[in-house]
């Protein structure tokens, strides 16, 4: 008996009848499916990254350790280490200089790290660990020569980058630089740690 089309059969009847289209998308399914068991392997090697974005991660990473030196500064068991021979009111003034450049150190972290986008299958295959400051000496006097000491390194290391960086973040380099080397100013000067 020939085939009717599908408008002359009733209703109720359902014709699964294969077309090209539906053949053609199970056939590319299927070979999606069979190279999915090779895992990311099977859509290539991981490409490689542009200057750019390695300039990007290593400003990334250098901020990241001055976030942890100045959290690691305003510790309370580094906390202990500062008070010595100074008055309290210094102290405290000292501290909140360092806690104003931390926060401002969490800001240009976040500015940094929201121009960073990589693709999922590139961000995944590369973890990145936590960097880890050297300690801070003991001592108010100490402590803030080795924060401005580290603020000086790290404005160097930014202008250093600046040639090859693209212009946007060589823009947000060059202020991060500059507000590094006004932290050396305050971190020498903080009003009565003296």
């Amino acid at each position: 008996m020939p085939a009717r089309p599908a408008r002359e059969r009733g209703a109720s009847q359902v014709v699964a009848e294969p077309t090209r289209r539906l053949v053609l998308a199970a056939a590319a399914a299927g070979s999606l499916t069979l190279t999915g068991c090779a895992g990311i392997r099977a859509l290539g090697p991981v490409p490689t990254l542009g200057t750019d974005v390695i300039d990007l991660e290593r400003a990334i990473t250098a901020e990241q350790i001055m976030v942890a030196r100045y959290a690691s500064a305003l510790s309370p068991s580094h906390g202990a280490d500062v008070t010595g021979k100074h008055s309290t009111s210094g102290v405290r003034r000292a501290m909140a200089v360092i806690s104003a450049i931390h926060a401002e150190h969490e800001a240009h972290l976040a500015q940094l790290r929201s121009r960073l986008v990589l693709p999922p299958r590139l961000a995944t295959a590369r973890p990145r660990p936590t960097p880890t400051p050297p300690a801070l000496p003991a001592g108010l006097h100490n402590m803030l020569a080795a924060l401005a000491a580290a603020e000086t390194a790290a404005s160097d290391r930014l202008i250093g980058w600046l040639p090859g960086a693209p212009p946007a973040l060589a823009q947000l380099m060059a202020s991060i630089a500059a507000s590094e080397a006004a932290h050396v100013v305050l971190l020498g000067h903080p009003k009565g740690a003296r």
